[in-house]
């Protein structure tokens, strides 16, 4: 875990003393110039994360709408078009939407 902020440092690790000795190595205070955030992109990641628009690899996106009663996932082909007609355009991009859709996220 990096911390930021010595004042939560400090306050995590006399918990982390008391409580979880073991883990007090997993335990870092962050000390570098540019912010944290900043260093590893989050803001840019959370903002993506909660995007309605995921795009895919080919050029399709697709939008995700949640309700009340239901989440509704729209397939898009967007900028991308097959090399042999409409159908196989469609085909493709619906199996490269489902792979997206069911894809584990990362911790």
């Amino acid at each position: 875990m990096v911390i930021d902020s010595a004042k939560d440092h400090r306050r995590i690790m006399d918990f982390i003393r008391q409580f979880m000795p073991r883990l007090k190595a997993k335990i870092v205070l962050y000390s570098g110039a540019e912010p944290l955030f900043d260093r590893h992109g989050i803001e840019e990641k959370i903002t993506k994360a909660l995007d309605r628009r995921v795009w895919l690899r080919s050029g399709g996106y697709i939008i995700i709408e949640r309700t009340e009663a239901l989440t509704a996932i729209d397939v898009n082909t967007g900028r991308f078009v097959g090399k042999r007609n409409q159908e196989e355009t469609i085909v493709r991009t619906n199996l490269e939407a489902a792979h997206e859709v069911s894809a584990p996220t990362p911790p």
